[in-house]
Order: C-alpha cells, then structure tokens, then sequence
C-alpha cells in the first residue's frame, strides 16, 4: 500500500510503537538485505581469485547470514530507539478565530 506524501506526516506525542504494518516492512527489508549480502558473500567465494582464507570467511558468512536474517525477521515488533523528549511535539500557538460583524447588521433569532 503507497502512502500519500502530500499529506503532511501526524506529529507523534506518545510513547506509541510503530504500526504493525511499518514494523513488518522494516523487518522484511533488513531480511532482505541480509540474503543480498548473502548472495554477494556466496558469488564472491566462487568468482574472486583471492586466498582460500577469504574463500572460508565468504562461506562462513553464507552460512551464518541466513540464521542472522531469520533471527532479525522473527524478532518481534521494533522498538524506537528516539529519545523520549523526542517523541513529545509542542504545537504551535494558533491565533483565536475572530468574527466580526458589519455595522448596522441585525441578526434576527429565525
């Protein structure tokens, strides 16, 4: 679901987590990054012509990336890690609506 931008963002003033639907975006984007750099470690291994060391610590890291990223995915909801004074928004002084009303108007009760 897309959200609209034109739309100016809701100041947060409560110590309220994210929504549900943020919270799994988050996570199914760090999963993701995590099987990229997976992938990457894993061509990296078969392709670069570097010591076999290198080659070892490409493999360790495709082995241990996915226990990593399912970790990080199954996890729980995410928790902020702002400040507290962050989250409290002052608003700013709205100036009272004043109505004025012509001279010489009568305003009847019907």
């Amino acid at each position: 679901m897309r959200q609209d931008r034109s739309v100016p963002q809701v100041a947060v003033v409560t110590a309220a987590r994210i929504s549900h639907t943020d919270d799994i975006t988050l996570r199914q984007r760090r999963y993701v990054i995590t099987q990229s750099v997976r992938i990457a470690c894993v061509v990296a291994a078969a392709l670069l012509p570097v010591a076999l060391i290198w080659k070892g610590l490409f493999m360790l890291g495709a082995v241990a990336l996915p226990w990593f990223g399912v970790v990080m995915a199954n996890a729980g909801p995410t928790v902020s890690r702002r400040k507290k004074t962050a989250l409290v928004a002052r608003p700013e002084p709205v100036e009272p609506l004043r109505i004025a009303i012509e001279p010489g108007r009568v305003i009847d009760q019907d």
